[in-house]
């Protein structure tokens, strides 16, 4: 094989195992020096050191060292992949902002900073990083701090991808980084200690692809007038804009109660006749929510709601949001339950509609309730398409009140109930999958 070909396969590697093969001849000794996926993963060692502050360190200043070994060496004018995986703070700045600096002068193209790796996205958003730009001079700024003296923020022609995790930005910075990386598609902010409003929006602004998950301060975010392809969310209520996004394929708005208190469903009129892919996730189904001000959804074909789900209140009210899915072929439900034991005998039916292009239809959390039944029942009466259901009982609970052996007793169940009462209502050509 070339030395090009061992490169590409050595690109692959955690730089530890890349590194090691400078070992196994002279032929081998720098190849490592010319890869270019650069992936420093450190969760290895910082599984060792938990509770153990001087063992800690002592991994810590190793890893600093590996870093800053293997960029000094690095051979290459470009690299694809600069990916740092360990848990570090704002004390670590000038060593981050060292290899940000190389990484961007390097052209990466897809940058991934988890910074909260060993404790989970759980650490204080005070002591996080900030993220910096590059400027004009060599060196790394924060737009929030003055005085900045003229420097000018220099154009990130290459990045295509950004994953940053237990890492601060500023707003000056975020719009800095949008504005400044034309052919950044990618973002994707975990843990992130950010600013009350973001505002995002422009024909100067080229992201395909936003995730916000977890993130600190945040109380409004509005994304307007850009091709976005995707919008992930999870965190905390906010309030929600989606104005004039006319190729918003992807919408997933992980939060319950925000769906229900902002009227998620009304607001997402605007968006609604470009997406495909819809998920979000409601909590305490018994307060209703008005299913007047669901839009039509014509092109969605893929549906996801996540429910938190109470006693044993019907799920019937779901059936609305598929059927404003006339070209729904993947219908799944992910049920929550915060009390386990409560019953109902009263069996209710939804009225009728048919699904033309129903195909696939799954539902987690099935736990043999007469409320679970009924929207089984009423996707097996009305997907004239229907191909396959899946049934997977797995007890979700809010409340730790079963042990392990309750959970499997109910779980088995469960299972039972699902096959006695489902597999004989399905029409012929539909398999039942009961996990």
């Amino acid at each position: 094989m070339t030395d090009d070909i061992l490169i590409r396969m050595l690109s692959f590697l955690p730089i530890k195992n890349a590194g090691a093969t400078s070992t196994l001849s002279r032929r081998w000794r720098f190849l490592w020096c010319n890869i270019t996926r650069l992936d420093f993963d450190g969760s290895e060692a910082l599984e060792k050191t938990d509770h153990d502050p001087n063992l800690f360190a002592s991994e810590l200043d190793k890893f600093v060292k590996q870093v800053n070994y293997v960029i000094q060496r690095h051979d290459q004018p470009t690299i694809e992949v600069f990916q740092i995986r360990y848990n570090l703070d704002k004390s670590n700045r000038e060593d981050i902002d060292s290899w940000l600096q190389f990484a961007l002068d390097k052209k990466v193209e897809k940058l991934h900073l988890d910074l909260s790796y060993k404790d989970h996205g759980s650490s204080d958003p005070e002591e996080n990083y900030d993220f910096p730009l590059p400027t004009s001079y060599g060196n790394m700024i924060y737009l929030g701090e003055l005085p900045i003296l003229n420097a000018k923020v220099v154009g990130l022609q290459s990045l295509k991808k950004v994953f940053l995790k237990g890492v601060n930005i500023s707003e000056p910075n975020l719009l800095g980084l949008l504005k400044n990386s034309p052919h950044l598609e990618s973002l994707s902010l975990d843990h992130s200690g950010l600013f009350p409003h973001i505002h995002v929006g422009g024909w100067d602004i080229n992201l395909k692809h936003f995730t916000i998950v977890t993130c600190y301060d945040v109380e409004s975010i509005s994304l307007y007038d850009f091709d976005l392809e995707s919008f992930l969310y999870n965190g905390e209520v906010i309030n929600l804009s989606l104005i004039d996004l006319p190729v918003l394929k992807l919408l997933n708005i992980s939060e319950g109660s925000f769906v229900l208190k902002n009227d998620v469903l009304a607001k997402i009129s605007s968006v609604a006749s470009s997406l495909q892919f819809l998920c979000l996730k409601l909590d305490r189904l018994k307060i209703s929510f008005d299913v007047n001000s669901i839009p039509q959804l014509p092109k969605v074909k893929k549906l996801m709601l996540l429910v938190e789900a109470e006693e044993d209140n019907s799920l019937l009210e779901l059936t609305s949001i598929a059927k404003a899915c006339p070209l729904l072929e993947e219908f799944s439900i992910e049920l929550l339950w915060e009390s386990p034991i409560q019953k109902r005998t009263e069996v209710r039916h939804a009225a009728p509609h048919r699904h033309e292009h129903l195909k696939f239809f799954y539902m987690g959390g099935y736990f043999g309730r007469i409320s679970d039944l009924e929207l089984a029942v009423y996707v097996i009466d009305n997907a004239v398409a229907l191909r396959k259901i899946i049934i997977d009982p797995i007890c979700m609970f809010h409340t730790d009140c079963f042990s392990d052996e309750d959970h499997m007793k109910r779980e088995e169940v469960a299972r039972s109930s699902a096959e006695r009462e489902l597999r004989p209502r399905l029409p012929k050509g539909v398999e039942l999958v009961i996990v």
